[in-house]
């Protein structure tokens, strides 16, 4: 049994094999024993798509409570959104790195699968601090809606580059995307204030940096033998 995200195989359990003329239902070796249940594939992508679920509609519904004036309810549920970001911190890094090898089996080039491992690290990074600093600045309400949106403007890249991988077949368009979400951040403040927010510059800027770098840094050699070991 396989389990996929987004068309892309993330781990194939072992089965233990059965040799020729051997009856069904006997063993002519040891059993691999099955993974526990918090390790299998579909656990943990099934876990990890419920907490990004989650994220995004708590940021919906926590825009509505400040515009509707429940600032009580929008601090309880903050604690909630905390819990569900160390969710996505721990556990999407582990499904993009075990796409890694069934990525390279599939036939897919070292490029494209170095890309999509180092940006959806690097941007996890990214998310994380934008909103650890969120949380600092809580009190700040200006700074605190930036940068708690451009955080998740970053961890939306595992599905703004599968999105654009699998209808036309390479991730730059997803990527060009994202880079554009974030500049719209910087016009919104240019427009409404004419002037540029500074935890809008911060993000916006690391979310573009970190996106070219990965492309770069996924054209290096070195790079590639690293992703290529993952596999192993």
């Amino acid at each position: 049994m396989s389990f996929t995200i987004s068309g892309v195989d993330v781990w194939q359990p072992l089965e233990s094999p059965v040799a020729p003329g051997a009856v069904k239902g006997t063993t002519t070796g040891p059993l691999t024993p099955a993974p526990p249940l918090w390790m299998c594939a579909a656990t943990v992508g099934s876990v990890t798509f419920a907490a990004m679920t989650t994220w995004f509609l708590l940021l919906l519904s926590q825009s509505l409570l400040i515009a509707t004036g429940r600032r009580a309810i929008h601090r309880k549920a903050g604690v909630a959104g905390l819990a569900v970001a160390a969710i996505i911190v721990v556990l999407n890094p582990l499904v993009t790195v075990r796409s890694v090898a069934h990525g390279l089996a599939d036939g897919s080039p070292i490029q494209l699968v170095s890309l999509i491992l180092i940006a959806d690290l690097l941007l996890m990074v990214v998310f994380a601090v934008l909103t650890g600093l969120a949380i600092r600045w809580r009190r700040y309400p200006e700074t605190h809606s930036r940068l708690l949106l451009l955080a998740s403007i970053a961890v939306a890249s595992p599905a703004l580059g599968r999105l654009a991988l699998n209808t036309l077949g390479t991730p730059i368009p997803g990527v060009l995307g994202q880079i554009a979400i974030a500049l719209l951040v910087v016009g919104h403040d240019l427009k409404m204030s004419r002037r540029v927010h500074p935890a809008s510059a911060w993000g916006a800027g690391a979310i573009i940096a970190t996106l070219l770098f990965s492309i770069a840094l996924s054209n290096v050699e070195a790079a590639q033998s690293a992703v290529r070991s993952l596999a192993n």
